[in-house]
C-alpha cells in the first residue's frame, strides 16, 4: 500500500509541473521572457555607468524602474488569457516578482541608510535576484535553479571584479530569461502547429 501511494502521488506531482510548464507555454510566457531577456540586461548595463560616476544608491533605481514599468506593460500586452482571467500560475509569477521589488527595495534603503558603498548595491540585487529565481525553480520549472546558482556566482564574483559586476548580472539575466522562454516559444509554436494539423484532418 505504502509503495502504490508513493507512486501515485509522484504522479501528481508530474501531473502538476506539467500542468504549470503547459499554463506558461500556452499564455505566451516563452515570448514574453525572451524580450524580458534583453530590457533587463540593458538595465543591468546601465548600472555600470551608475557605478562608473560612483553615485548614490538611490540612483540604481532609475534604470531598475524603467526595467520594471517596461517589463510590466509588456506582460499586461503580451500575456494571453482565458476569457481576461489571470490563471493561477500567473498570479504566482506576480507573487514572486512582486517579493523580489520589495526586499531589493529595502536592500537599497538599508544601504542607503547605513552609509554603505553604494557599489554594493549590485551584490545584493543579485542575491535578491537569485533568491526570485530560485522561488521560480520551486514553483514552476527545475531548470530555473540552474541560474539562481549563477547569481550565487555573480554574488562573488562582483566583489572580485567589480567593474564588470553589472555585465555579470545582465548576462545571467539575459540566460534566465532567454533560454527557458525560446524553449517555451518553440513549444507553443510546436503545439499549434499540431492544432493546425489536427484540424485541416
Amino acid at each position: 500500500m505504502d509503495k502504490d501511494k508513493a507512486e501515485k502521488a509522484l504522479a501528481i506531482i508530474r501531473d502538476v509541473i506539467q500542468n504549470t510548464r503547459d499554463d506558461l507555454v500556452a499564455h505566451n510566457w516563452g515570448a514574453i521572457w525572451m524580450i524580458h531577456a534583453f530590457v533587463n540586461f540593458a538595465g543591468a548595463a546601465a548600472g555600470t555607468i551608475i557605478d562608473r560616476q560612483e553615485l548614490s544608491v538611490s540612483w540604481y533605481l532609475v534604470p531598475l524602474s524603467a526595467v520594471a514599468f517596461i517589463d510590466i506593460v509588456l506582460v499586461l500586452l503580451l500575456t494571453e488569457r482565458d476569457r481576461g482571467v489571470r490563471s493561477f500560475v500567473e498570479w504566482q509569477l506576480w507573487g514572486i516578482w512582486i517579493v523580489f521589488i520589495v526586499f531589493t527595495l529595502a536592500g537599497g534603503t538599508v544601504l542607503q541608510l547605513s552609509g554603505a558603498p553604494a557599489n554594493l548595491f549590485c551584490p545584493l540585487f543579485a542575491m535578491t535576484s537569485g533568491f526570485s529565481v530560485a522561488m521560480m525553480g520551486i514553483v514552476f520549472y527545475r531548470r530555473f535553479l540552474i541560474y539562481a546558482a549563477m547569481f550565487v556566482f555573480v554574488m562573488v564574483f562582483a566583489r572580485i571584479f567589480p567593474s564588470v559586476q553589472w555585465w555579470l548580472v545582465g548576462v545571467v539575466w539575459w540566460c534566465t530569461m532567454f533560454i527557458p522562454g525560446m524553449s517555451m516559444h518553440g513549444e507553443r509554436k510546436r503545439r499549434r502547429l499540431e492544432s493546425n494539423d489536427a484540424r485541416i484532418l
